[in-house]
């Protein structure tokens, strides 16, 4: 089984207008080939460190040809904010991704890409996939916030319940799969959802599965013991790789690790 490396790099982000850091595992090639992609997201208050630094995520990686970035998406929610304010969607979309389409061997868009993440960005994950379905051919969460759109409170980036009420729904991810089941079905991504049995999002994360269920958007979906803690999210990368690897069609070198 051969470790590939994180390197740490730098994009200029129009969107946000400064520079953003991200890190990135790249496989070791002996030849020149193109990898698929899987960006996998950080939660709120984290940072583009930290799949790499909390879990064994490379350990797990090195079993596979696959090319992963890890953006620093600060505590935007993934999301261009109502106000302005920030615009981390435009930034991931259309900055970052056309950076690692013209400095990385990756391959073009759509089946060979996936999309990951825990708490905030497993909302993010499942949000950004769902409305840019032609860039992501599957994605997968963790613990993710999904009834963020609907806090009865103020958010800085969804703004209020009533005023921004159209705003909100353009981000719900319950409205985004009942739009996306209006499209054929090469035209959905592939959707993984895994929550810890004793997390704090269990609830709504089941709430998310049961419309998923209801409105006929078929899934994967698992419940495990684990909290809202690195532990967990370590052991769920882990158990989900293997089935994001053969979605995007990441080759196996042939390592097996326990």
């Amino acid at each position: 089984m051969s470790v590939g490396r994180v390197e740490e790099r730098t994009y200029y982000s129009q969107a946000l207008k400064r520079t953003q850091p991200f890190s990135v595992y790249l496989p070791e090639l002996n030849r020149n080939e193109q990898l698929p992609l899987l960006i996998l997201l950080h939660g709120r208050g984290g940072s583009h460190r930290d799949w790499f630094e909390q879990t064994r995520a490379i350990r797990y990686l090195a079993g596979y040809y696959l090319c992963v970035v890890c953006p620093q998406g600060d505590d935007g929610w993934y999301t261009d904010a109502f106000d302005g304010s920030g615009a981390y969607e435009t930034d991931l979309i259309a900055c970052l991704i056309p950076h690692l389409q013209a400095t990385l061997p990756i391959a073009p868009p759509g089946k060979a890409w996936a999309i990951e993440g825990l708490s905030m960005g497993g909302y993010g994950a499942i949000k950004l996939a769902l409305r840019h379905y032609k860039l992501f051919g599957t994605a997968v969460s963790h613990s993710g916030a999904f009834d963020i759109t609907q806090s009865t409170h103020p958010h800085p980036v969804f703004g209020d319940l009533q005023t921004c009420r159209r705003f909100r729904r353009q981000h719900n991810v319950y409205a985004l799969a009942e739009e996306a089941l209006c499209r054929y079905p090469y035209e959905r991504a592939a959707l993984w959802i895994d929550c810890g049995l004793q997390d704090e999002l269990l609830a709504s994360t089941r709430r998310f599965h049961n419309h998923l269920h209801f409105i006929g958007y078929g899934h994967e979906y698992k419940e495990e013991p684990g909290y809202h803690t690195w532990p967990y999210w370590d052991r769920a990368f882990r158990a989900a790789l293997p089935w994001v690897a053969q979605r995007v069609g990441a080759k196996s070198v042939g390592g097996r690790f326990k």
